[in-house]
């Protein structure tokens, strides 16, 4: 049985691209573009693993949008994903028990890393 996943990325054909990728892996994908909408996702659905963009359009970033969740389900897997790293926002990641990718990503790498979490969690 594969993850449940959920895809927050402002750009839709990042968010396209890994949701085919996951879904050909068996995996379950839900997406959403803004952080206020994968809270709404969120409220709604459990998820194995988040996997969010840090910039994000409206309010909320990447950051926010995988603090909230670990609040709602602190034993889910989170990735952080960014074409603007640095040590800072690593280290938020890291505290949050977040994995953290710089783009371009290997879909093969964070394919190991969504299934280095368990399902059901």
């Amino acid at each position: 049985m594969g993850h449940n996943l959920l895809i927050v990325d402002d750009s839709n054909l990042s968010r396209a691209n890994l949701t085919t990728f996951f879904e050909y892996s068996g995996d379950s994908v839900s997406q959403a573009s803004t952080g206020e909408a994968a809270l709404a996702l969120m409220a709604q659905q459990t998820f194995d693993v988040v996997i969010s963009d840090l910039r994000l359009p409206g309010n909320l970033n990447g950051i926010d949008v995988l603090k909230h969740y670990s609040k709602l389900r602190p034993r889910s897997g989170l990735i952080l994903v960014t074409a603007f790293g640095s040590n800072e926002v690593r280290s938020e990641a890291g505290e949050l028990g977040a994995l953290y990718y710089e783009k371009p990503i290997s879909l093969v790498e964070l394919h190991a890393a969504v299934n280095s979490f368990p399902t059901g969690a």
